[in-house]
């Protein structure tokens, strides 16, 4: 397993591995490797692409549970005279790109001892931890709003996961799942360091299969997969696996873009209330929103916010090439739809590909 420590993002104070948040000042965490205890030989360039892959440069010393989780299809299809490839997430267990970090999260509690896990959830993340929870035989405690969606709620309990239902959106729930985990010793789930370094494997993944592209669209909720795909990428920067960094493009609905308006107008992240039908990503203050707008800036990126209209459109051109996604999911291409139509010099002899998070 590589050498690495928990250190917090904001004062740099050291933490154990069952930590969430910085004991000094409540910051979040990061991973800090020590990039010299990992090995990248030829073997690792010629393996299949698909997650026990990626197990070296994962903060675990194996995985748990036989989760199925990752080595998703890259698929091309015409919009237009453009070429562009979609990362196929929905073929995930439980169809979100959110299997990757729980598979990480939960074997990093087993390794750790922890019978038990907790996390707040819009209903995808839930899904997830509740799933591999099982998986692993320790039990779950998912903290998601009254107003989620009622199919999400019921395959959550179909997992055997105790639900608690909150009067309030994630942020709400977020708060409530950290004072459990902090009473009740249970170990915290969901948008924190350890799945973070999960869902690193996306961008991984992304190269291994089609080289360097020039433009990843991503869909951002709490940004934490857009901050693990910039760590990704600078990963296989640092070990020769990619010439150049590809521009991010982060994607959110204007009925909830936090990230959006503090990367566009230079100003401090603030909260935003959510009312956007793409629950996946209806998160009013990112909790990596400050590293995903770092990360942003370091590779040139770009942020738009899509209407609800332009997301449900996107929704019906995605079904017409046979690719199902939810609201969430089909966020990024809806934000290359939107600059495809208005620029579509912009993408000519370009390398494309479009992050599809979700179908659920």
């Amino acid at each position: 397993m590589m050498d690495y420590s928990l250190r917090c993002t904001k004062c740099s104070h050291a933490e154990a591995d069952d930590a969430f948040r910085c004991s000094r000042c409540g910051s979040i965490l990061e991973v800090r490797i020590d990039y010299s205890s990992i090995m990248i030989g030829k073997a690792f360039r010629s393996r299949r692409v698909k997650n026990s892959k990626y197990l070296l440069l994962f903060p675990i010393k194996r995985f748990e549970m036989e989760g199925g989780e990752g080595g998703t299809r890259l698929v091309s299809h015409n919009i237009g005279a453009q070429k562009v490839m979609f990362k196929m997430e929905t073929e995930n267990p439980t169809g979100s790109f959110k299997d990757r970090g729980s598979a990480v999260e939960i074997s990093k509690a087993v390794e750790l001892g922890r019978n038990s896990v907790c996390c707040a959830s819009t209903g995808n993340m839930g899904m997830s931890v509740a799933r591999y929870a099982k998986l692993a035989g320790i039990s779950a405690t998912i903290f998601i709003s009254k107003d989620a969606s009622k199919e999400k709620i019921a395959r959550i309990k179909s997992y055997g996961a105790r639900l608690v239902k909150v009067d309030g959106d994630f942020n709400t729930a977020l708060r409530n799942a950290e004072a459990f985990a902090r009473k009740d010793r249970t170990f915290m789930c969901g948008d924190y360091h350890f799945r973070k370094e999960g869902q690193k494997s996306v961008a991984y993944e992304i190269i291994d299969q089609c080289g360097s592209p020039d433009f990843i669209f991503l869909p951002v909720g709490n940004a934490t997969l857009l901050s693990a795909v910039y760590k990704g990428l600078s990963e296989y920067v640092r070990f020769g696996l990619l010439d150049s960094m590809p521009r991010i493009v982060a994607v959110q609905s204007e009925k909830c873009d936090p990230l959006v308006r503090a990367y566009m107008s230079g100003r401090h992240l603030e909260y935003v209330k959510p009312k956007t039908v793409a629950d996946a990503i209806a998160v009013g203050y990112p909790t990596f929103g400050l590293e995903g707008i770092a990360a942003l800036k370091k590779t040139h990126g770009i942020a738009v916010n899509v209407s609800e209209d332009q997301l449900r459109d996107a929704i019906l051109m995605l079904e017409e090439k046979g690719i199902g996604a939810e609201a969430g999911g089909a966020a990024g291409f809806a934000g290359f739809m939107k600059f495809y139509e208005n620029d579509r010099e912009m993408f000519r002899g370009k390398k494309t590909v479009i992050v599809i998070t979700g179908n659920n």
